[in-house]
């Protein structure tokens, strides 16, 4: 009976050291499992945001030549004296643009004219490429610059300045917003006439 302890002993000590070795590997798989699981939700956790890098609208491009047709064949009929070029790539004229005709820059991709420095002139021409779906808040914009040039009727030696202001036209044509003020001496009939087809691109 003696003899037979030793090896009982032995025995259980090889079951438990075999015990132990299957424990280990069923924790170790469970490590490498959740690992996996780990790495696979941060793919997929990162995939959404080159999904939106990749769907951000592009930039909306600068109709240059449209802008400088237009503005080219409504100063035929209106020229204006001494202008002060309204460009979207002058910094001056983006203050112009901003701070006197009163128009937010965001709502636009760019922009084309001239506007008289003559006090007792009110020549201008301008014409504006509206972002997508902003070409009405340009025009009211427009509007009420329009509508400021004819509040104050107290200065006597500007009533044909302010005249002509008053007669100014406001034309919108798909993204493109166009505003004309007539020169003195010029016809607002022949204005008409031009902003018929400068627009039509």
């Amino acid at each position: 009976m003696k003899k037979l302890i030793p090896f009982v002993l032995c025995a259980a000590m090889l079951l438990a050291g075999c015990g132990n070795t299957a424990s280990s590997e069923t924790t170790s798989s469970e490590a490498s499992s959740v690992a996996s699981e780990s790495a696979a939700t941060s793919e997929e956790t990162t995939e959404p945001a080159a999904d939106s890098t990749a769907s951000e609208a592009p930039a909306e491009e600068a109709q240059t030549a449209n802008l400088e047709s237009a503005v080219a064949a409504l100063e035929e009929v209106n020229p204006i004296t001494n202008p002060l070029p309204l460009d979207d790539n002058d910094e001056d004229s983006q203050f112009l643009v901003e701070n006197t005709l009163m128009l937010t820059l965001d709502n636009l991709v760019a922009y084309r004219g001239d506007i008289t420095n003559n006090l007792s002139d009110s020549g201008l021409v301008f014409v504006a490429q509206a972002k997508e779906g902003k070409a009405a808040d340009v025009e009211a914009e427009l509007q009420a610059y329009k509508d400021s040039l004819t509040a104050n009727d107290m200065y006597a030696e500007y009533a044909d300045k302010m005249a002509m202001a008053q007669d100014a036209r406001i034309v919108t044509s798909g993204n493109y917003v166009a505003i004309v003020i007539a020169s003195i001496g010029s016809d607002y009939g022949a204005i008409d006439a031009a902003l018929e087809t400068a627009l039509a691109f």
